[in-house]
């Protein structure tokens, strides 16, 4: 049996973020043995757990659901607002590379 596309990313986001499932059931307020139920696909978690484990891994509950869509200038203003205590100083700086090469790209 393969992976669900929250299991996949949940895992992704776990180990970028180095947590284990302890700290970030700790974290989200949430027992060891439920989120092994979501992982295993036994149950899957409610919205406000499912909306705190994205906030705790600096997501969105659309993402960790698989829901793909292009997001507009607000949402990505308020992600990146929100997680920004959260990224490195190397992250940092890989952000504002990305906008600088986008800002160039306009000015030619």
């Amino acid at each position: 049996m393969s992976d669900t596309i929250f299991q996949k990313r949940m895992r992704e986001l776990m180990k970028e973020k180095r947590y284990s499932q302890r700290k970030l059931c700790d974290l989200c307020g949430i027992t060891e043995a439920a989120f092994s139920r979501y992982m295993t696909s036994q149950r899957l978690p409610k919205t406000e757990i499912l909306a705190n484990l994205a906030n705790i891994l600096g997501t969105t509950s659309d993402y960790l659901i698989g829901n793909e869509a292009n997001y507009g200038y607000d949402q990505l203003r308020f992600i990146l607002a929100s997680s920004m205590d959260d990224l490195s100083p190397n992250q940092r700086k890989e952000l504002t590379s990305i906008l600088m090469d986008e800002y160039k790209k306009m000015e030619v």
